[in-house]
């Protein structure tokens, strides 16, 4: 098993590999992490790779991405239809291996994917991803920590600093950075309102060169104007700025990130050739039931940073395993759960959580937060209620009883990331997939996918939500529904509301109804899903039977390869 380096440089992080002169086959072991080098992307929130495709492959993906317009239809989710070769990227073993050590077995490739191309461009703002491709946030904050999805960075050049390589904040990805969304929310309730003002005025888009225009100018005069707002947002985001390093590498790097990692382009690309980045996501299937990487699944190694506790818990969660007593000061532990210390403050919550069982007081204060009016303290309480697990299963649900429609969702957020040990709600879950706000059957309707996990489930549940009338909780049901394909067998019920979903306006319905209907045990589902993907197949060449017979391919264009 080769060894990760994961606390050197990213550059240095790799795997090293030889090269490889010939493609996998099928059934070729995925090469999975080890216990340090799972444990470095719990705490570092990311692992570098190294391909072991040959240098003549990169070569060939750069060139077709070059081709690519990633403002239309060549590319974004299109992406891999434009260049299917890149799936052999995707099927490495060593690809497949990280991937399987940090999802589990039976991780899905998400629909959503895009070519970062870099040339003649400036650094890119540091941000986290938005949540609308995995898990929206309540409260527009509280995301989910346990590792369901995950994004993949893969450059097909070498990419120095020169050319203006991504750039990551290691252990930011459970950070929920409270002052700095805060007023970056204000400041994006600012842009929305000058959007509609703009469209209003000219009767066109804001994304319109005149509707640009006006924007830049007012945004502008709004920075001139506002100088404190301006000047206290970059000393909040200055720390981020500076704790910032490059994803610096050769051809064939490839880095596995958190989905919620704060990231950007590090610098900018001062060289006269092209940088590309390709970011795939991928998605957890099925909740952890024991270590999915080669290790020995030990207790967490320790140490004094305030995020230890965080680590902590969710390698517990990795390996199924509960969590152990450890000492506790109350007094303190409260004092640094009200913190406005982010690394303080959530380390106090899992703290507290994980040791719920033996220190009710604790659980008690958790839950004092998380009720309550504060959105800063009941974002962390959250975390805590989550690793407090079974132990917090009983409160919640009494207070879901007596709850408004906000707080409802609030209560099914986290019933749903703590997933199985919260199977006692399932009936509450269930009715909630027809409550009358959108809001609530959203988040039921996804809470149901992990909850139900290893429970006796009627699958009637998600006929409604199936065909619910907003688009998001359609969404849900299918993710739900394809993670549930272990208790639900075959419904020829679900593979019909699945299979009218494939033509639905909004492509993340479609997305997780075309994985729903493969995973599951039902021939005819996976008949329609291979009809369906045989439809939709894009071909690069829309002429090709009039090209003739050994003609070479233009540059930019892969040809067709059967996929081994």
């Amino acid at each position: 098993m080769p060894m990760y380096d994961v606390h050197s440089r990213p550059a240095d992080r790799c795997l090293n590999a030889t090269p490889m002169t010939e493609f996998p086959l099928p059934g070729t072991p995925p090469r999975l992490l080890d216990d340090d080098a799972l444990q470095g992307f719990i705490r570092e929130g990311y692992v570098v790779l190294k391909s072991e495709l040959p240098r003549e492959f990169h070569d060939r993906m750069h060139d077709a991405l070059d081709a690519l317009d990633e403002r239309g239809p060549l590319g974004h989710n299109n992406l891999l239809p434009c260049v299917p070769e890149l799936a052999r990227l995707l099927d490495e073993p060593v690809v497949r291996g990280a991937l399987t050590s940090i999802l589990g077995p039976g991780y899905y490739l998400h629909f959503h994917r895009h070519d970062h191309f870099a040339l003649n461009n400036e650094p890119q703002p540091l941000h986290k991803d938005g949540d609308n491709h995995s898990h929206n946030a309540v409260d527009g904050l509280r995301r989910m920590h346990r590792t369901r999805f995950a994004m993949l960075f893969y450059y097909p050049q070498d990419t120095p600093l020169a050319k203006g390589p991504t750039g990551i904040v290691p252990r930011s990805q459970y950070v929920p950075r409270r002052a700095l969304e805060a007023a970056r929310y204000r400041l994006n309730e600012f842009n929305n309102r000058l959007r509609k003002e703009i469209e209003t005025e000219i009767g066109e888009s804001a994304f319109s060169p005149r509707g640009r225009e006006l924007w830049r100018e007012r945004r502008q005069r709004f920075h001139e104007q506002n100088p404190e707002t301006m000047a206290k947002l970059k000393a909040l985001d200055e720390p981020w700025e500076s704790a910032k390093i490059p994803l610096t590498g050769d051809a064939g790097t490839v880095t596995i990130v958190h989905f919620d990692m704060v990231h950007g382009r590090y610098s900018a690309n001062t060289t006269d050739l092209s940088r590309h980045m390709v970011k795939f996501l991928f998605t957890r299937d099925r909740e952890p039931v024991g270590p999915a990487w080669n290790g020995s699944a030990a207790p967490w190694p320790g140490g004094d940073n305030p995020l230890e506790p965080v680590w902590q818990a969710t390698w517990d969660w990795h390996r199924h395993t509960a969590s152990q007593r450890c000492r506790l000061h109350l007094p303190s532990a409260l004092d640094a759960l009200d913190s406005s210390d982010d690394h303080a403050a959530l380390g106090a919550a899992y703290t507290l959580g994980t040791q719920a069982k033996w220190h009710r007081d604790g659980l008690d204060a958790l839950f004092d937060r998380f009720l309550g009016d504060d959105l800063g303290r009941r974002v962390v309480a959250a975390y805590g209620v989550v690793a407090a697990g079974e132990a917090g299963v009983a409160r919640l649900v009494e207070a879901l009883h007596a709850a408004g429609a906000e707080l409802a969702a609030r209560i099914i957020d986290v019933l749903g990331d703590i997933g199985p040990p919260a199977a006692s709600a399932l009936g509450e879950l269930a009715s909630a997939t027809g409550h009358q706000d959108v809001n609530v059957r959203r988040y039921a309707a996804e809470a149901l996918g992990t909850v139900a996990q290893g429970s006796p489930f009627d699958a009637n549940v998600l006929a409604g939500p199936l065909a619910d009338e907003d688009a998001l909780v359609r969404r849900n049901a299918a993710l739900a529904t394809a993670r549930l394909a272990p208790e639900i067998g075959s419904r020829d019920d679900l593979v019909r509301a699945l299979a009218e979903n494939l033509y639905h306006w909004h492509h993340h319905v479609r997305g997780w109804s075309i994985e729903a209907l493969q995973r599951l045990d039902s021939s005819a589902a996976k008949d329609v899903a291979l009809r369906y993907l045989s439809a939709a197949r894009w071909d690069p060449m829309p002429k090709s039977g009039d090209t003739p017979t050994g003609a070479p391919a233009p540059k930019g264009v892969v040809k067709a390869v059967t996929m081994l």
